[in-house]
């Protein structure tokens, strides 16, 4: 499956992990496998790349990097062929209703991280991917997005969601 074009996205919080993981080499060679030409990276508080970097990833990779810290997103999440996000809830509803195919990177240096548990829950379903920071790289190389089914969006499946995220956090 081609992924041309990539949005990352890690809300209101610092990921910085998730920047630096995105823009590795192993990860960039995967991106660049999968025929992906534009990354556009809403880094939030997280360290933004440097230009020099953004030039070498261009030159290296034939990625363009387009990033911002905050803006609307709704056109980023529509014309993205995948979205790369942390497990917030608002992340991972933006992948559901839009129907596109997700990968969510779980921030384990959170602490109580119901972030995991949203992820898996919305895996089990076959909804999205979900995998740790250090394992970005192998999951962009070899995950089949195509196996995703879209959400079907539908009162039933918004009150499962909505259950499940009342139960998270009343842990």
């Amino acid at each position: 499956m081609h992924l041309s074009r990539v949005y990352i996205t890690v809300g209101t919080t610092k990921f910085d992990a998730l920047i630096s993981s995105i823009s590795s080499d192993s990860a960039l060679k995967a991106l660049e496998k999968r025929k992906c030409t534009k990354l556009v990276i809403q880094h939030g508080n997280s360290q933004p790349l440097t230009e020099e970097k953004i030039l070498d990833i261009r030159k290296s990779h034939g990625i363009y990097i387009e990033q911002y810290k905050f803006r609307p997103n709704i056109e980023d999440i529509k014309s993205a062929d995948l979205i790369i996000g942390h497990a917030g809830a608002g992340t991972c509803m933006d992948i559901l209703n839009n129907r596109k195919h997700g990968l969510i990177v779980i921030n384990d240096t959170l602490m109580d991280n119901h972030q995991l548990e949203l992820a898996k829950q919305l895996s089990s379903e076959n909804y999205l991917y979900y995998c740790k920071v250090t394992d970005l790289d192998a999951q962009l190389a070899s995950l089949d997005f195509k196996a995703l089914k879209p959400y079907e969006y539908q009162p039933e499946n918004l009150n499962k969601f909505v259950s499940a995220i009342n139960e998270l956090m009343s842990h």
